[in-house]
Protein backbone atom coordinates (compact mmCIF):
# COMPACT_ATOMS: atom_id res chain seq x y z
CA UNK A 1 0.00 0.00 0.00
CA UNK A 2 2.83 2.52 0.85
CA UNK A 3 4.06 1.88 -3.00
CA UNK A 4 0.40 2.50 -3.83
CA UNK A 5 0.55 5.79 -2.25
CA UNK A 6 3.93 7.33 -3.60
CA UNK A 7 2.68 6.69 -7.58
CA UNK A 8 -0.52 8.07 -6.45
CA UNK A 9 1.40 11.22 -5.22
CA UNK A 10 3.60 11.01 -8.09
CA UNK A 11 0.54 10.68 -10.69
CA UNK A 12 -0.81 13.56 -9.38
CA UNK A 13 2.01 15.70 -8.90
CA UNK A 14 2.41 14.54 -12.56
CA UNK A 15 -0.95 15.84 -13.81
CA UNK A 16 -1.14 19.22 -11.22
CA UNK A 17 1.43 19.88 -13.80
CA UNK A 18 -0.29 19.68 -17.03
CA UNK A 19 -3.06 20.81 -15.97
CA UNK A 20 -1.82 24.02 -15.99
CA UNK A 21 -2.52 23.82 -19.32
CA UNK A 22 -6.62 23.59 -18.90
CA UNK A 23 -7.10 26.86 -18.17
CA UNK A 24 -4.20 29.36 -19.04
CA UNK A 25 -6.10 30.76 -21.68
CA UNK A 26 -9.50 31.05 -19.87
CA UNK A 27 -6.97 33.57 -17.34
CA UNK A 28 -5.98 35.44 -20.27
CA UNK A 29 -9.47 36.27 -22.35
CA UNK A 30 -10.01 39.77 -21.06
CA UNK A 31 -6.41 40.25 -22.40
CA UNK A 32 -6.25 38.35 -25.74
CA UNK A 33 -9.82 39.72 -27.12
CA UNK A 34 -9.16 43.24 -26.51
CA UNK A 35 -5.19 42.17 -28.33
CA UNK A 36 -7.01 40.60 -31.03
CA UNK A 37 -10.13 42.12 -31.18
CA UNK A 38 -11.79 38.87 -30.72
CA UNK A 39 -15.84 38.87 -29.01
CA UNK A 40 -17.02 36.27 -26.57
CA UNK A 41 -18.37 33.84 -28.87
CA UNK A 42 -14.81 33.30 -30.84
CA UNK A 43 -13.38 33.08 -27.21
CA UNK A 44 -15.91 30.46 -26.26
CA UNK A 45 -15.13 28.63 -29.97
CA UNK A 46 -11.65 28.20 -28.75
CA UNK A 47 -12.72 27.08 -25.46
CA UNK A 48 -15.22 24.58 -27.47
CA UNK A 49 -11.67 23.14 -29.79
CA UNK A 50 -9.93 22.38 -26.74
CA UNK A 51 -12.28 20.18 -25.38
CA UNK A 52 -13.01 19.12 -28.78
CA UNK A 53 -9.61 17.57 -29.51
CA UNK A 54 -9.93 16.42 -25.50
CA UNK A 55 -12.76 14.32 -27.19
CA UNK A 56 -11.78 12.93 -30.06
CA UNK A 57 -8.28 11.79 -28.46
CA UNK A 58 -10.09 9.98 -25.41
CA UNK A 59 -11.45 7.83 -28.02
CA UNK A 60 -8.22 6.86 -29.17
CA UNK A 61 -5.97 6.29 -26.04
CA UNK A 62 -8.86 4.68 -24.24
CA UNK A 63 -8.66 1.83 -26.65
CA UNK A 64 -4.56 2.11 -26.45
CA UNK A 65 -4.49 2.05 -22.92
CA UNK A 66 -6.20 -1.41 -23.19
CA UNK A 67 -3.59 -2.93 -24.75
CA UNK A 68 -0.66 -1.22 -23.71
CA UNK A 69 1.18 0.55 -20.80
CA UNK A 70 -0.71 3.87 -19.74
CA UNK A 71 2.15 5.04 -18.44
CA UNK A 72 3.19 5.46 -21.64
CA UNK A 73 0.19 7.32 -22.65
CA UNK A 74 0.61 9.84 -19.64
CA UNK A 75 4.14 10.40 -21.13
CA UNK A 76 2.92 11.55 -24.19
CA UNK A 77 0.48 13.41 -24.09
CA UNK A 78 2.39 15.26 -20.80
CA UNK A 79 5.18 16.59 -24.21
CA UNK A 80 2.34 16.88 -26.62
CA UNK A 81 0.33 19.80 -24.50
CA UNK A 82 3.78 20.92 -23.56
CA UNK A 83 4.87 22.05 -26.56
CA UNK A 84 1.44 23.15 -27.91
CA UNK A 85 1.21 25.67 -25.07
CA UNK A 86 4.92 26.51 -25.67
CA UNK A 87 4.04 27.39 -29.21
CA UNK A 88 1.31 29.58 -28.29
CA UNK A 89 3.08 31.62 -26.22
CA UNK A 90 6.01 32.42 -28.98
CA UNK A 91 3.91 32.19 -32.27
CA UNK A 92 -0.05 32.59 -32.08
CA UNK A 93 -1.12 35.89 -33.37
CA UNK A 94 -4.93 35.44 -33.64
CA UNK A 95 -7.98 33.31 -33.75
CA UNK A 96 -6.98 30.79 -36.14
CA UNK A 97 -3.68 29.85 -34.69
CA UNK A 98 -5.17 30.05 -31.15
CA UNK A 99 -7.67 28.01 -32.24
CA UNK A 100 -5.54 25.43 -33.74
CA UNK A 101 -2.60 25.22 -31.00
CA UNK A 102 -5.42 24.89 -28.41
CA UNK A 103 -6.99 21.66 -29.94
CA UNK A 104 -3.41 20.28 -30.08
CA UNK A 105 -3.05 20.83 -26.27
CA UNK A 106 -6.62 19.20 -25.35
CA UNK A 107 -5.13 16.34 -27.75
CA UNK A 108 -2.33 16.27 -24.97
CA UNK A 109 -4.38 16.48 -21.86
CA UNK A 110 -6.32 13.61 -23.09
CA UNK A 111 -3.17 11.02 -22.80
CA UNK A 112 -3.28 12.33 -18.87
CA UNK A 113 -6.50 11.62 -17.16
CA UNK A 114 -8.39 8.67 -17.71
CA UNK A 115 -4.77 6.84 -17.98
CA UNK A 116 -3.57 8.26 -14.75
CA UNK A 117 -7.22 7.60 -13.19
CA UNK A 118 -6.44 3.46 -14.72
CA UNK A 119 -3.75 3.18 -12.62
CA UNK A 120 -4.90 4.62 -9.74
CA UNK A 121 -8.58 2.15 -9.93
CA UNK A 122 -5.88 -1.03 -10.22
CA UNK A 123 -3.88 0.50 -7.39
CA UNK A 124 -6.31 0.70 -4.65
CA UNK A 125 -9.23 -1.62 -3.41
CA UNK A 126 -12.88 -0.10 -3.97
CA UNK A 127 -13.09 0.44 0.07
CA UNK A 128 -9.80 3.23 -0.56
CA UNK A 129 -10.77 4.27 -4.22
CA UNK A 130 -12.78 7.20 -3.38
CA UNK A 131 -10.26 8.75 -0.92
CA UNK A 132 -7.80 7.79 -3.99
CA UNK A 133 -9.16 8.68 -7.05
CA UNK A 134 -10.54 12.03 -5.05
CA UNK A 135 -6.50 12.83 -4.32
CA UNK A 136 -6.06 12.56 -8.09
CA UNK A 137 -9.13 14.42 -9.67
CA UNK A 138 -8.33 16.93 -6.30
CA UNK A 139 -4.67 17.45 -8.30
CA UNK A 140 -6.52 18.12 -11.67
CA UNK A 141 -8.80 20.85 -10.05
CA UNK A 142 -5.65 22.42 -8.08
CA UNK A 143 -3.28 22.22 -11.08
CA UNK A 144 -5.85 23.72 -13.79
CA UNK A 145 -6.94 26.90 -10.74
CA UNK A 146 -3.17 27.53 -10.62
CA UNK A 147 -3.38 28.69 -13.92
CA UNK A 148 -5.10 31.86 -13.43
CA UNK A 149 -3.38 32.14 -10.09
CA UNK A 150 -0.11 32.44 -11.68
CA UNK A 151 -1.71 34.73 -14.26
CA UNK A 152 -2.91 37.74 -11.34
CA UNK A 153 0.88 37.00 -10.17
CA UNK A 154 2.52 37.51 -13.63
CA UNK A 155 0.21 38.87 -16.31
CA UNK A 156 1.06 42.55 -15.10
CA UNK A 157 5.15 41.81 -15.67
CA UNK A 158 5.37 38.85 -17.93
CA UNK A 159 2.30 39.73 -20.40
CA UNK A 160 0.51 36.75 -21.38
CA UNK A 161 2.83 35.01 -23.45
CA UNK A 162 5.12 35.25 -20.41
CA UNK A 163 2.17 33.06 -18.02
CA UNK A 164 1.01 30.67 -21.34
CA UNK A 165 4.87 30.11 -21.51
CA UNK A 166 5.53 29.30 -17.86
CA UNK A 167 2.30 26.93 -17.55
CA UNK A 168 3.57 25.30 -20.65
CA UNK A 169 6.50 24.60 -19.63
CA UNK A 170 5.40 22.69 -16.54
CA UNK A 171 3.74 20.11 -18.93
CA UNK A 172 6.93 19.02 -19.71
CA UNK A 173 8.67 18.69 -16.36
CA UNK A 174 5.41 16.27 -15.77
CA UNK A 175 6.19 13.88 -18.81
CA UNK A 176 9.99 13.79 -17.00
CA UNK A 177 8.52 12.99 -13.39
CA UNK A 178 6.28 10.06 -15.14
CA UNK A 179 9.27 8.92 -16.87
CA UNK A 180 10.86 7.48 -13.68
CA UNK A 181 7.56 5.85 -12.12
CA UNK A 182 7.66 2.15 -12.62
CA UNK A 183 4.00 0.82 -12.16
CA UNK A 184 3.75 -2.48 -10.02
CA UNK A 185 2.32 -5.50 -11.99
CA UNK A 186 -1.10 -5.12 -10.09
CA UNK A 187 -2.44 -2.41 -12.40
CA UNK A 188 -3.10 -4.35 -16.11
CA UNK A 189 -0.11 -3.09 -18.25
CA UNK A 190 -1.41 -5.39 -21.22
CA UNK A 191 -5.27 -5.63 -21.90
CA UNK A 192 -7.40 -8.38 -23.62
CA UNK A 193 -8.67 -8.86 -26.96
CA UNK A 194 -11.76 -6.94 -27.09
CA UNK A 195 -15.10 -8.46 -28.47
CA UNK A 196 -18.26 -7.32 -29.14
CA UNK A 197 -19.96 -9.09 -26.11
CA UNK A 198 -17.79 -7.80 -23.98
CA UNK A 199 -17.69 -3.89 -24.56
CA UNK A 200 -21.82 -4.22 -24.50
CA UNK A 201 -20.97 -4.82 -20.66
CA UNK A 202 -19.59 -1.06 -20.54
CA UNK A 203 -23.41 0.13 -21.73
CA UNK A 204 -25.53 -1.37 -18.72
CA UNK A 205 -28.53 0.50 -17.56
CA UNK A 206 -26.39 1.28 -14.20
CA UNK A 207 -23.07 2.82 -16.23
CA UNK A 208 -25.50 4.46 -18.11
CA UNK A 209 -27.31 6.50 -15.34
CA UNK A 210 -23.81 7.08 -13.83
CA UNK A 211 -22.48 8.08 -17.15
CA UNK A 212 -25.50 10.32 -17.47
CA UNK A 213 -24.96 12.02 -14.30
CA UNK A 214 -21.25 12.31 -14.81
CA UNK A 215 -21.98 14.43 -18.20
CA UNK A 216 -24.22 16.59 -16.48
CA UNK A 217 -22.14 17.48 -14.09
CA UNK A 218 -19.21 18.12 -16.45
CA UNK A 219 -21.37 20.19 -18.32
CA UNK A 220 -21.69 22.80 -15.34
CA UNK A 221 -18.41 22.08 -13.98
CA UNK A 222 -16.80 23.41 -17.14
CA UNK A 223 -18.66 26.53 -18.20
CA UNK A 224 -18.36 27.77 -14.72
CA UNK A 225 -14.66 26.99 -14.50
CA UNK A 226 -13.99 28.66 -18.20
CA UNK A 227 -16.04 31.67 -17.31
CA UNK A 228 -15.47 32.24 -13.73
CA UNK A 229 -12.33 34.42 -14.19
CA UNK A 230 -13.68 36.83 -16.58
CA UNK A 231 -17.15 36.85 -14.52
CA UNK A 232 -15.70 38.12 -11.65
CA UNK A 233 -13.09 40.33 -13.37
CA UNK A 234 -16.51 42.06 -14.51
CA UNK A 235 -17.57 41.79 -10.92
CA UNK A 236 -14.93 43.79 -9.81
CA UNK A 237 -15.15 46.21 -13.05
CA UNK A 238 -18.72 46.85 -12.37
CA UNK A 239 -17.51 47.82 -8.47
CA UNK A 240 -15.20 50.69 -9.33
CA UNK A 241 -12.11 48.91 -9.92
CA UNK A 242 -10.11 50.11 -12.62
CA UNK A 243 -9.00 47.54 -15.13
CA UNK A 244 -5.31 46.26 -14.49
CA UNK A 245 -6.54 45.47 -10.64
CA UNK A 246 -9.59 44.09 -11.95
CA UNK A 247 -8.24 41.58 -13.87
CA UNK A 248 -5.74 40.56 -11.32
CA UNK A 249 -8.14 40.75 -8.38
CA UNK A 250 -10.68 38.37 -10.68
CA UNK A 251 -8.32 36.15 -12.03
CA UNK A 252 -7.06 35.40 -8.44
CA UNK A 253 -10.11 34.77 -6.85
CA UNK A 254 -11.64 32.79 -9.61
CA UNK A 255 -8.39 30.51 -9.02
CA UNK A 256 -8.66 30.04 -5.52
CA UNK A 257 -12.41 29.11 -6.10
CA UNK A 258 -11.06 26.22 -8.38
CA UNK A 259 -8.18 25.54 -5.85
CA UNK A 260 -10.90 24.99 -3.17
CA UNK A 261 -11.78 22.31 -4.91
CA UNK A 262 -8.75 19.96 -4.62
CA UNK A 263 -9.82 19.25 -1.04
CA UNK A 264 -13.67 18.98 -2.07
CA UNK A 265 -12.92 16.30 -4.12
CA UNK A 266 -10.83 14.75 -1.09
CA UNK A 267 -13.77 15.18 0.94
CA UNK A 268 -16.57 14.31 -1.76
CA UNK A 269 -14.57 11.37 -2.22
CA UNK A 270 -13.96 10.04 1.37
CA UNK A 271 -17.79 11.00 2.27
CA UNK A 272 -19.14 9.03 -0.71
CA UNK A 273 -17.04 5.86 0.49
CA UNK A 274 -18.45 6.06 3.84
CA UNK A 275 -22.35 7.30 3.27
CA UNK A 276 -23.07 6.20 -1.00
CA UNK A 277 -22.05 7.41 -4.30
CA UNK A 278 -25.57 8.35 -5.35
CA UNK A 279 -26.58 10.03 -2.20
CA UNK A 280 -23.55 11.61 -1.91
CA UNK A 281 -23.20 12.99 -5.74
CA UNK A 282 -26.98 14.29 -5.49
CA UNK A 283 -26.68 16.45 -2.49
CA UNK A 284 -23.83 18.10 -4.26
CA UNK A 285 -25.66 18.16 -7.49
CA UNK A 286 -28.50 20.21 -6.11
CA UNK A 287 -26.31 22.95 -4.05
CA UNK A 288 -24.55 23.68 -6.94
CA UNK A 289 -26.88 24.30 -9.15
CA UNK A 290 -28.89 26.23 -7.02
CA UNK A 291 -25.67 28.37 -7.36
CA UNK A 292 -25.19 28.53 -10.85
CA UNK A 293 -28.84 29.67 -11.48
CA UNK A 294 -27.91 32.42 -8.73
CA UNK A 295 -24.39 34.10 -9.04
CA UNK A 296 -24.83 35.26 -12.53
CA UNK A 297 -27.37 38.24 -11.41
CA UNK A 298 -25.50 39.22 -8.21
CA UNK A 299 -22.96 41.47 -9.31
CA UNK A 300 -24.46 44.22 -7.06
CA UNK A 301 -23.58 42.60 -3.48
CA UNK A 302 -21.04 43.18 -1.20
CA UNK A 303 -17.48 42.04 -2.07
CA UNK A 304 -17.60 40.18 1.25
CA UNK A 305 -20.46 38.08 0.09
CA UNK A 306 -19.55 37.23 -3.46
CA UNK A 307 -16.27 35.22 -2.03
CA UNK A 308 -18.53 33.51 0.59
CA UNK A 309 -21.11 32.34 -2.07
CA UNK A 310 -18.27 31.95 -4.65
CA UNK A 311 -16.32 29.38 -1.83
CA UNK A 312 -19.22 27.62 -1.46
CA UNK A 313 -20.15 27.32 -5.41
CA UNK A 314 -16.87 26.34 -6.48
CA UNK A 315 -16.74 23.67 -3.48
CA UNK A 316 -19.90 21.55 -4.18
CA UNK A 317 -19.87 22.19 -8.03
CA UNK A 318 -16.94 19.90 -8.11
CA UNK A 319 -17.03 17.34 -4.72
CA UNK A 320 -18.99 14.96 -6.75
CA UNK A 321 -16.20 14.82 -9.31
CA UNK A 322 -14.42 11.74 -8.57
CA UNK A 323 -17.72 10.17 -7.30
CA UNK A 324 -18.59 9.42 -10.90
CA UNK A 325 -15.16 7.58 -11.56
CA UNK A 326 -15.28 5.70 -8.88
CA UNK A 327 -19.02 4.12 -9.27
CA UNK A 328 -17.83 3.22 -12.85
CA UNK A 329 -15.21 1.21 -11.24
CA UNK A 330 -17.44 -0.68 -9.15
CA UNK A 331 -19.63 -1.35 -12.11
CA UNK A 332 -17.68 -2.89 -14.70
CA UNK A 333 -15.73 -5.66 -15.36
CA UNK A 334 -11.71 -4.92 -14.43
CA UNK A 335 -10.89 -5.86 -18.27
CA UNK A 336 -13.10 -3.63 -19.52
CA UNK A 337 -12.02 -0.64 -17.34
CA UNK A 338 -10.19 1.44 -19.37
CA UNK A 339 -12.87 0.93 -22.08
CA UNK A 340 -15.38 2.42 -19.55
CA UNK A 341 -13.45 5.05 -18.14
CA UNK A 342 -12.89 6.57 -22.02
CA UNK A 343 -16.45 6.22 -22.87
CA UNK A 344 -17.56 8.41 -19.05
CA UNK A 345 -14.88 10.98 -20.29
CA UNK A 346 -15.86 11.51 -23.51
CA UNK A 347 -19.85 11.74 -22.63
CA UNK A 348 -18.63 14.47 -19.59
CA UNK A 349 -16.01 16.06 -21.55
CA UNK A 350 -18.31 15.91 -24.90
CA UNK A 351 -20.41 18.02 -23.05
CA UNK A 352 -17.83 20.88 -22.36
CA UNK A 353 -17.09 21.83 -25.90
CA UNK A 354 -20.52 22.80 -25.94
CA UNK A 355 -20.93 24.47 -22.79
CA UNK A 356 -18.48 27.46 -22.66
CA UNK A 357 -19.40 28.01 -26.28
CA UNK A 358 -23.11 28.37 -25.38
CA UNK A 359 -21.93 30.30 -22.43
CA UNK A 360 -20.21 32.71 -24.54
CA UNK A 361 -22.88 32.86 -27.17
CA UNK A 362 -25.23 33.65 -24.49
CA UNK A 363 -23.03 36.56 -22.83
CA UNK A 364 -22.58 38.10 -26.61
CA UNK A 365 -26.13 38.17 -26.51
CA UNK A 366 -27.84 38.98 -22.96
CA UNK A 367 -25.87 38.92 -20.04
CA UNK A 368 -23.94 36.68 -17.45
CA UNK A 369 -27.29 36.47 -15.27
CA UNK A 370 -28.82 34.66 -18.30
CA UNK A 371 -25.88 32.04 -18.82
CA UNK A 372 -25.08 31.23 -15.74
CA UNK A 373 -28.95 30.47 -15.63
CA UNK A 374 -28.95 28.60 -18.70
CA UNK A 375 -26.64 26.63 -17.88
CA UNK A 376 -27.99 25.54 -14.21
CA UNK A 377 -31.45 24.58 -15.56
CA UNK A 378 -29.70 22.27 -18.29
CA UNK A 379 -28.14 20.23 -15.83
CA UNK A 380 -31.15 18.89 -13.61
CA UNK A 381 -30.88 16.27 -15.54
CA UNK A 382 -28.08 14.93 -13.49
CA UNK A 383 -29.85 14.59 -10.19
CA UNK A 384 -32.28 13.07 -11.46
CA UNK A 385 -30.31 10.39 -12.95
CA UNK A 386 -28.94 10.16 -9.48
CA UNK A 387 -32.27 9.58 -8.08
CA UNK A 388 -32.85 6.62 -10.54
CA UNK A 389 -30.14 4.66 -9.52
CA UNK A 390 -30.52 5.30 -6.11
CA UNK A 391 -34.11 3.62 -6.77
CA UNK A 392 -32.90 1.22 -9.03
CA UNK A 393 -29.85 -0.01 -6.70
CA UNK A 394 -33.01 -0.19 -3.67
CA UNK A 395 -34.76 -2.52 -5.79
CA UNK A 396 -32.04 -4.34 -6.74
CA UNK A 397 -31.37 -4.99 -2.83
CA UNK A 398 -34.81 -5.78 -2.21
CA UNK A 399 -34.52 -8.53 -4.47
CA UNK A 400 -31.39 -10.46 -3.33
Amino acid sequence: MKRSNQILWLLSLAQFFVMQVWFNYSSIIPVIEEAWNLTASESGLILAFFHIGYVLAVIFYSFLITAYNPKYSFIFGACLAGVAGLSFAFWADGFWSALFLRTLSGIGVAGIYVPGMKMVAELFPPEKRGRALGIYVGSLVIGSGSSLFISALFINTLGWKGVIGITSFLSLIAAIIISFVKIPPIVRLEGQRLTFEKAKGVFKKRNLLINAGYTGHCWELYAMWSWIGPFLVFYFLTNGYENQLAIQLGNALGAFIIIIGGIATYIGGTISDRFGRTQTATYFLIISILGTISIGWLTFIPISLMILLAFIYGFAIVADSPIYNTAITEVTDPELLGIALGIQSVLGFGATIFAPLLFGILLDRFNWGIAFTTIGIMTIFAPLCMLALTRLTTREQKTL
